[in-house]
């Protein structure tokens, strides 16, 4: 049946139409589309330079990179054009051919993360005959029909979606011609198309992310038969980018792609294709720099010949073993794996820890005491304000300021669990701690700060009931149901944090007297001092880390799609403000949190160093707790409102 269509041209309606909008969001799409540019070209030239990095691997996240470029090319510089010049018409013919770029070069990814996942199983599980098995041709291969499988696959659904009639209208309810939009704008019976899309769809996600999977449980089971935990931690070290980068990819394409017609929201699709057309190939060169120690190096080499000309020969001879700080590391871990395996140490176990100090210098030394001083007295002020404000104004007795004020006290109680102790030993004094006194605040600790990162999720819970079913809010959002939820949030931080610390504390720790090198009983560094086999305990508190985080983290994330979406289908730009801004001031909080406790407990051990640690537990430790009521006063109306009144009652009252 021939195609009687009679549009030529299409407009893209694009994320909003509220002109105030328009100038930010083109700055911010300029600035992700330039960070794309450079970071994956930059992958690319790294590679193709160093030599060190010529390896399947590499060759496979060249290749990502150049196709993250490509699909972001596809879709990026006619968003930017909508917003800035208004531009949103878009010819019939290449609407086809954007169609085709994307869903070619989206498609080449999944089968190359599925190439990616097999060569790391042939790195881990066949790590003798890995040479052999991923040769050139292999590589060249699984490259080469990766494109082939992509560029079908965008054949067959460009070809079924433009075979259907469009004779009514031509307004795509997104920023680029993705298939979901331009189809649901035919005249003609599309069900057929509907199952094609669904059905390849289905074929190409799944069948790649089978490959993965099977590699991953043969990586997995390889790992855990490891004797050598240098050789388990190596191994998790070099999937730990990979299984990220799959993650982030088929977690948005699956929202996308698998959802029945009928439960298809324009405006959350507009949301979740935000992320994979524009921040994924962003993502994906900083997720493999960031966590790849053979990047870092090549980044660090290409740094220093740029700085060659420059620097005089001794300059030179020293920033050229710039590496040996990675080595030293290596042989402090090495050193202490022989201490602990050492038959004349004490294996009783030590009856007492010291935390390692922060400088020897005197004066160094009181200027952080009177900085931590005042950073805790402020943490104090701030959250007991926050609390005496809301129990004391009838006004802020809502959900929401129920759950501000439990956030500050949680604040208030994480922080007095770690600060004190930090104070005494600031001046080099190395007090000791007992054994039960460092799993007490191990203990205490964990639970609070999985306790604040399970609120922060109760919270944009409490926003998405707000402004997407504003009329049902007060029956939904019961004082009863507050307090169980808030029960429950701490219930579950003991249960997880009782598990984590009774198997940190159940190893052999050698020695009378050991260091931790850090300022509190975190798990890291304390599992770092025992003189056993470490890897069951590694892994269990990865699996902890990632359910108290990751578990949290999604449930924000999904609330925030629904009330994006929401906010995004609003007439009013006045009630699009007050919704954005009533969830400012929890968004900052939540990147906070979760930003600096994903770079502690979410990376391998073997790509991080308790050096690294103690700057970011710094940062959930001290600075996160001052700035939450900084930014839930500053940014809150109500809060401000509340504050100003109970001052001016105070000085009323102080007046003759």
């Amino acid at each position: 049946m021939r195609n009687s269509t009679d549009v030529t041209q299409f407009i893209l309606l694009g994320l909003t139409n509220d002109p105030e909008l328009q100038v930010p969001l083109f700055i911010i799409f300029t600035l992700i589309y330039l960070i794309t540019l450079l970071g994956n070209l930059g992958m690319i030239v790294l590679i193709l330079s160093d030599s060190r990095l010529h390896t399947p691997m590499y060759f496979f996240l060249s290749n990502l990179s150049l196709v993250d470029f490509c699909y972001s090319s596809a879709v990026t510089p006619k968003v930017m054009a909508g917003f800035i010049l208004g531009d949103k018409v878009i010819s019939y013919n290449v609407c086809a051919a954007q169609m085709f770029l994307f869903a070619a070069f989206a498609t080449v990814e999944s089968y190359l993360l599925a190439s990616m996942a097999y060569d790391r199983y042939a790195a881990v599980c066949k790590p003798l005959h890995y040479a052999t098995t991923m040769t050139t041709g292999v590589c060249a291969r699984l490259a080469i029909g990766s494109y082939v499988c992509g560029f079908l696959n965008a054949s067959i659904h460009v070809g079924d979606t433009f075979s259907l009639s469009f004779c009514e209208s031509n307004l795509v309810h997104h920023f680029f011609c993705d298939i979901p939009a331009v189809m649901v704008l035919s005249c003609s019976d599309r069900h057929v198309s509907e199952l094609v899309l669904v059905y390849v769809a289905s074929f190409n996600i799944f069948f790649a992310l089978l490959v993965i999977l099977i590699s991953y449980i043969f990586i997995f089971v390889t790992i855990l038969k490891m004797p050598s935990p240098a050789g388990f931690q190596k191994a998790l070290s070099t999937c730990a980018s990979h299984l990220t980068a799959v993650s982030i990819f088929y977690g948005t394409v699956i929202f996308m792609y698998l959802q029945p017609s009928s439960s298809h929201s324009m405006d959350t699709d507009k949301v979740a294709s935000v992320f994979y057309a524009v921040v994924i190939p962003m993502l994906n060169p900083m997720v493999y720099s960031l966590r790849n120690k053979e990047v870092q190096r090549a980044l660090m080499k290409v740094a220093l010949i740029v700085k060659k000309q420059t620097l005089c020969p001794e300059t030179q001879y020293v920033n050229k073993n710039v590496k040996i700080p990675w080595g030293l590391l290596v042989k402090n871990l090495i050193k202490g794996d022989m201490l602990a395996r050492s038959p004349a140490l004490n294996q009783s176990g030590p009856t007492e820890f010291v935390f390692r100090v922060f400088t020897a210098v005197p004066q160094f030394q009181a200027l952080l005491f009177l900085l931590f001083f005042l950073l805790y007295l402020m943490i104090l002020c701030g959250n007991t304000a926050i609390i005496w404000v809301v129990c004391t104004h009838s006004s802020l007795r809502t959900p929401m300021y129920f759950f501000l004020s439990n956030l500050s006290f949680i604040e208030i109680s994480y922080t007095t669990v770690v600060v004190p102790l930090v104070l005494s030993n600031i001046f080099g004094a190395q007090k000791p701690i007992s054994l039960a006194g460092c799993a007490a605040q191990m203990l205490f600790f964990l639970t609070l700060g999985a306790a604040d990162c399970l609120l922060l999720a109760i919270m944009a819970y409490d926003r998405f009931v707000a402004i997407c079913h504003p009329l049902h809010y007060t029956l939904i959002m019961t004082r009863k149901l507050c307090i169980q939820m808030v029960a429950c949030a701490v219930g579950l931080a003991l249960c997880m944090s009782l598990q984590v610390t009774s198997l940190t504390f159940t190893l052999p720790f050698c020695g009378h007297l050991r260091e931790i090198n850090h300022f509190l009983c975190d798990v890291p560094p304390v599992l770092r001092l025992a003189c056993a086999d470490i890897r069951v305990h590694q892994a269990v508190l990865y699996v902890v880390s990632v359910l108290g985080l990751m578990v949290p983290f999604l449930l924000i994330s999904v609330s925030y799609v629904a009330i994006i979406a929401a906010i995004l289908r609003m007439r009013s730009a006045e009630s699009r403000r007050r919704a954005f801004s009533t969830c400012c001031s929890h968004l900052t909080v939540v990147l906070l949190q979760y930003g600096s406790c994903a770079l502690v407990y979410l990376r391998p051990q073997s790509s991080s160093s308790a050096e690294e640690d103690r700057p970011f537990a710094l940062v959930y430790t001290f600075v996160t707790p001052l700035l939450n009521p900084l930014i839930y006063t500053l940014r809150n109306k109500d809060v401000k409102g509340a504050l100003r009144k109970a001052v001016g009652r105070r000085g009323a009252a102080k007046a003759p």
